[in-house]
């Protein structure tokens, strides 16, 4: 499958240089699953305003994170969501991660919006239920986290699948071609670490070291990036059988 990563926002100036951008992070997330040999991958600059020309550019899209939020009033987003809804009218799968996972449920008949529990940083467990067959026989999942937003109405026709205490909306799937995350399964221990520095004085000294203490439980991205080739396979395999 040509695989078309819809990026939405760009890794902070001041981050290292050997932190990449996010089409960057999700080749190499993906890179030790010998699977993803079968599919191409290939970054359009969402946020730059670029959206392609019709859904079947691109067999699915995968729609990254972002610093902004899907209320902001910026022109790419009313235009992403429309595509979104078009993209799923043809039966194209839908992947989101953070922002993307939002957009698309805002785009789909949810709501997402700055969550009052403020922000979920770090690495966190996340309840696995209501499993689609191809997730395998997995309760929990461990993924790197840093948002305020959340998915607070999953959208029309979707089954929650994973949660938290403190993001009760933290995956879900609509049928066989969406599937969500709040987490950030592209994102490494080295990559959070260096963004929290970054950020610091935003999120905080008792906030960082908090999040800091779950760093050393390590994350399950390489999991959550089998669970993808996964979803794309299986929905290969019926749109074939159909």
């Amino acid at each position: 499958m040509h695989i078309a990563i819809l990026q939405t926002g760009k890794t902070n100036p001041a981050m290292p240089p050997e932190h990449q951008d996010y089409p960057a992070l999700f080749s190499a997330m993906f890179a030790d699953d010998p699977r993803i040999q079968n599919h191409q991958l290939t970054a359009v600059p969402v946020v730059d305003g670029i959206i392609p020309d019709s859904v079947d550019a691109f067999d699915a899209y995968l729609i990254t994170g972002s610093r902004h939020g899907v209320y902001d009033d910026l022109p790419w987003i009313p235009d992403l969501m429309a595509f979104i809804k078009q993209a799923h009218a043809a039966d194209k799968p839908l992947i989101g991660v953070c922002f993307g996972h939002q957009i698309i449920a805002q785009a789909l008949g949810g709501h997402a919006a700055k969550s009052s529990r403020g922000w979920g940083l770090g690495v966190r467990e996340v309840a696995v239920r209501n499993k689609p067959s191809w997730m395998g026989d997995v309760d929990q999942i461990k993924l790197i986290h840093i948002h305020q937003d959340q998915v607070e109405t999953l959208p029309t026709g979707a089954t929650l699948i994973g949660e938290n205490d403190f993001c009760p909306n933290a995956m879900y799937h609509i049928g066989d071609n969406v599937l969500c995350v709040q987490g950030h399964p592209e994102f490494t221990i080295d990559y959070i670490t260096a963004l929290m520095t970054v950020r610091f004085d935003m999120l905080g000294e008792d906030l960082v070291a908090d999040a800091l203490t779950t760093l050393n439980q390590g994350h399950d991205g390489a999991l959550y990036a089998s669970w993808i080739l996964s979803f794309l396979e299986h929905h290969q395999n019926r749109t074939v059988a159909v």
